[in-house]
């Protein structure tokens, strides 16, 4: 393996890093707390809390939400572990003396596709939740959805 193919590799695994920190921090960020332009009198709160507190959620609705959060924050523990897992894979592979093509190719396609089922079911999640709002309230969630997604750090 040429010298150049090994940088290009070993690029392309520290950009796969980044972008799994990216997602997990993202992701944790938008589904676990909540931004000072979100709060009233805390910087973090709790997604869950903040639905409460700014959807007005019946207890009908509270109902039905509920089993789809425990099972989205089942998944979504489980899907951070493998990208954690995947993530530490490819780093010892750059760490490794010979660098190992096929190895890190796998390690690198297990990363991306879990992070990519991360952020999917994090998308399909928001959508089973919305089904359950009123309009104005599936506004809202949209709404803070594209906020903290789309704010700076």
């Amino acid at each position: 393996m040429t010298s150049r193919v090994k940088w290009m590799l070993i690029s392309m695994g520290f950009s796969a890093l980044l972008a799994g920190g990216t997602a997990l921090f993202v992701t944790d960020w938008a589904l676990h707390r909540h931004g000072e332009g979100h709060a009233h009198d805390h910087v973090e709160t709790d997604f869950h809390a903040w639905m409460h507190e700014h959807l007005d959620i019946t207890p009908e609705q509270h109902e039905k939400l509920e089993p789809i959060e425990a099972e989205f924050e089942q998944q979504r523990v489980r899907l951070r572990n493998e990208i954690r897992t995947a993530g530490l894979e490819v780093a010892a592979t750059i760490a490794e003396s010979h660098l190992n093509d096929t190895k890190l190719k796998s390690a690198l396609e297990r990363l991306n596709k879990a992070q990519g089922e991360l952020q999917r079911m994090t998308l399909d999640h928001f959508f089973a939740m919305k089904r359950y709002l009123r309009p104005a309230q599936a506004k809202k969630l949209l709404e803070w959805t594209h906020d903290s997604l789309t704010r700076e750090p």
